[in-house]
């Protein structure tokens, strides 16, 4: 659990999401392997601050709300 907390630490985000932490902690328990945990935190950490920047819930969000999320905008 200690490499959950130094995630936290590194990602915020991840303590304002209990269960987006706890699935971490899940594969973390199974035996991943660090660098496999940390590719993993990083990418929740993504999705979950362009969640909050939207204000989607994480949850709930569907495949419309992450395509027009991660559809860059051109000018």
């Amino acid at each position: 659990m200690s490499g959950t907390v130094a995630l936290e630490d590194k990602w915020p985000v991840l303590g304002r999401h209990a269960q987006a932490a706890g699935w971490l902690r899940l594969w973390t328990d199974l035996g991943r392997a660090p660098r496999t945990i940390d590719v993993y935190a990083r990418g929740l950490s993504e999705y979950l601050q362009v969640c909050e920047r939207e204000g989607v819930d994480p949850l709930t969000a569907t495949s419309a709300h992450m395509q027009n999320l991660c559809t860059p905008v051109v000018d």
